[in-house]
């Protein structure tokens, strides 16, 4: 039973928390998205790429943004979706003209990221093209990036470059779990939910190190190891978000996580080798103790810090955990 008297500090405490959110979002597309809709990744020689382009669409939708949207996706239908099929060239690099195509081959996360916001823009719009484009985006994952395993089906991170000798590479956080219940509704495609099983399955089975993490990237071979480096790193720290966004935080699932962030009180790191259990020795930036507070918190109202974030990649972790919090607790 809710006492009358804590309505209105309840509803002050909704209101404050949606400004606060609206702000940031503000803040965000100020300094890392041009006027023309490009999305600048400050931390990594100022590329753009696929997943920023699709995390901005994202949050675009959720703070009901269709100016900045619009711009953002048409930057990225003219720049990037220009392979010849749905998908998108991966990579942007600025440069003295204007800037050009760093790499045609594509990113599933970024494909899947701008897949999930057109889908949400469409139903939030009330505009069914962007709800076709999704479609056409969704059937190229469909047909080009998926390949069966004993896991069930993995969702390759390209179309060229990761089906190996020793087995197909992965990257767990490519896996976006929120996502895959509003594909299947829209696609109709039971590969989807399988995705969803899958997984799960490697985060069960891919865990390294000693606090028995996910990896970067991962080898689906006949035993499962670490990638291209043997670290949980900037790419595997978004599984527990996703994890979180999709209520699929079971204890079980998070317990990895917490111990981690447990056995380093003094400060937050970011990544830990495998090999000897190095960490950062550096405070991660706001946007990934953004992360944390989810996590600790996905029970009830999440208190997040109000720190700045430098750069690109932890101002929109921070805008994710934030809306992730909010898709929670609804």
């Amino acid at each position: 039973m809710i006492h009358r008297w804590l309505i209105p500090l309840m509803l002050l405490l909704s209101f404050g928390a949606h400004a606060a959110g609206s702000a940031r979002w503000n803040d965000f597309a100020t300094r890392f998205i041009s006027a023309d809709g490009r999305v600048i990744d400050s931390g990594n020689g100022g590329i753009s790429h696929s997943e920023g382009q699709g995390y901005a669409m994202l949050l675009a939708v959720a703070h009901n943004d269709r100016a900045r949207f619009e711009r953002v996706w048409q930057w990225t239908h003219r720049r990037l979706q220009t392979r010849g099929d749905a998908l998108f060239s991966w990579q942007w690099q600025p440069d003295a003209s204007g800037g050009k195509v760093g790499d045609r081959n594509n990113a599933s996360d970024g494909d899947l990221l701008i897949a999930w916001a057109l889908l949400r823009a469409a139903e939030r719009w009330k505009q069914p093209r962007y709800r076709g484009q999704a479609l056409k985006i969704l059937a190229d994952v469909r047909s080009k990036l998926i390949k069966p395993s004993r896991f069930g089906p993995l969702l390759l991170p390209a179309e060229k470059g990761f089906e190996k000798p020793g087995g197909p590479i992965v990257n767990p956080s490519y896996w976006l779990f929120p996502a895959f219940a509003e594909f299947t509704r829209a696609d109709r495609a039971p590969v989807w939910a399988e995705l969803r099983q899958s997984g799960l399955a490697l985060l069960a089975a891919g865990r390294f190190g000693q606090w028995q993490l996910p990896p970067d990237w991962l080898q689906v071979g006949e035993t499962l190891t670490p990638a291209m480096s043997r670290r949980y790193g900037y790419n595997a720290l978004r599984v527990p978000l996703y994890l979180a966004w999709a209520g699929l935080d079971t204890p079980e699932r998070i317990a990895p996580f917490l111990a981690f962030w447990d056995a380093h009180p003094d400060h937050l790191p970011a990544w830990t080798d495998f090999d000897g259990n190095a960490i950062d020795p550096a405070d991660a930036q706001p946007g990934i103790h953004a992360i944390v507070a989810l996590l600790r918190q996905a029970a009830g109202a999440v208190r997040f810090g109000d720190g700045d974030n430098r750069d690109y990649y932890p101002a929109v972790l921070e805008l994710l955990s934030r809306q992730a919090a909010t898709e929670v607790r609804r």
